[in-house]
């Protein structure tokens, strides 16, 4: 080939004098520099030598020189640099000191889990905590102790439901959940059961109040049984969800809104409205009863009271009569023209005292003065002088 040859200048780069370097005789194919002479070295590649290119060789033989003198590989008086059981225990100490590594620290609000290679091995408490170093074991920190929210209610599609009484009603409600801390593996429950906790809440709370409405009447959703029914679909969320080893602890479900639809807003008004007219109406109706019947009731007992004293009256002056009757009967017996007589004189003294009847006496002297009010006699008498002789004379009898 071209550059085998020995001759000057034969080469396709030339060869500069005739000199040579060992056995080589020209063969390598960047010969000589064009300024070596015929006993000069090829270039070291510091600019020594006349100029000449640095030799490849030797330039790898230096740095792998150097690379030993760094690890302590090498002797002689340039093998200063640190070894290399040093440079280890520096990177392992580094790698055990690095935050997160080998150590860590948990919040009060936190919880640590262990993974070893990506599998759970155990939950650790606030503080400070070791574990071994990544890549080997790696950690996770959620917060257990924060309570966060979940509302439901906030489309129409969300928030209108059927009733009971087939109703609709309009619910909007918040979930208030937080990790389960009242197992010991509720944390690991809560990072590898559920991928999307707030979306699982949220779903779950949709269908167990749909559940709770379906049940209950439309009045009652409205009114009293607001709380009753927040409760009972907290029972079923925190049910459903201890199924489903979520590892999430349902707080409280807040019911902020439980309505009629705006659409039929007004004719549940109306119907509220008569449904309060209606309620007063009895309220007075009971007012009155409250006050008549004690009224009757009273009236009742006065009129009984009455007719027993009248009864009692009338059997006493019935007996009265009989007894006296039955004196007279005994003087009647003992003297009769006497008491015939008595008796008429009574009966015709009760006749003539109810009579306007004025008898003169013919022969009374000068007899009565013409202007005297004869007819205005008989009134001054007394009523109840008259009845009370009537009466004795009726006795008499």
């Amino acid at each position: 080939m071209p550059w085998n040859d020995n001759a000057g200048g034969g080469g396709p780069w030339g060869s500069g004098g005739g000199g040579r370097r060992g056995n080589n005789n020209n063969q390598n194919p960047w010969g000589q520099g064009p300024g070596g002479g015929g006993g000069g070295r090829r270039g070291s590649g510091n600019g020594s030598g006349g100029g000449g290119e640095p030799d490849l060789e030797q330039f790898i033989s230096q740095l792998q020189a150097r690379i030993r003198r760094l690890f302590g590989g090498g002797g002689g008086k340039d093998s200063s640099g640190p070894g290399l059981g040093l440079i280890a225990a520096g990177i392992f100490f580094v790698w055990l000191a690095w935050p997160g590594s080998a150590w860590y620290v948990v919040g009060p609000q936190q919880a640590g889990v262990v993974l070893r290679f990506g599998e759970y091995v155990r939950t650790t408490g606030a503080g400070l905590q070791f574990k071994l170093p990544v890549p080997f074991e790696t950690v996770l920190l959620p917060e257990v102790t924060t309570t966060n929210e979940v509302a439901v209610g906030a489309t129409p599609a969300e928030s209108l439901m059927l009733t009971r009484d087939e109703n609709i009603v309009e619910v909007d409600f918040v979930v208030q959940w937080r990790v389960d801390l009242t197992y010991p593996d509720g944390v690991r429950d809560f990072l590898f059961n559920v991928r999307d906790p707030n979306g699982t809440v949220k779903a779950v709370a949709e269908s167990a109040m749909r559940e709770v409405v379906g049940t209950t009447t439309l009045e009652s959703m409205i009114t009293e049984g607001r709380v009753e029914a927040a409760r009972r679909a907290r029972d079923i969320i925190q049910a459903t969800m201890s199924d489903y080893r979520s590892g999430i602890q349902v707080l409280e479900v807040q019911l902020r809104e439980s309505s009629a639809p705006a659409s039929v807003l007004d004719a549940f008004r109306d119907v509220d409205a008569a449904r309060q007219d209606a309620e007063r109406l009895a309220l007075q109706a009971r007012s009155h009863a409250n006050r008549v019947i004690p009224e009757a009731r009273g009236e009742a007992v006065r009129l009984l009271e009455e007719s027993r004293g009248y009864r009692d009256r009338v059997i006493a002056e019935a007996e009265g009569q009989a007894d006296r009757f039955n004196s007279i009967f005994q003087e009647y017996r003992q003297a009769p023209e006497v008491t015939r007589r008595r008796i008429y004189l009574e009966t015709m003294e009760q006749v003539l005292g109810r009579s306007e009847l004025i008898i003169l006496e013919q022969n009374g002297g000068s007899g009565a003065v013409p202007y005297l009010p004869l007819d205005q006699l008989g009134r001054n008498r007394s009523p109840a002088r008259t009845q009370a002789g009537s009466a004795s004379r009726t006795g008499d009898r």
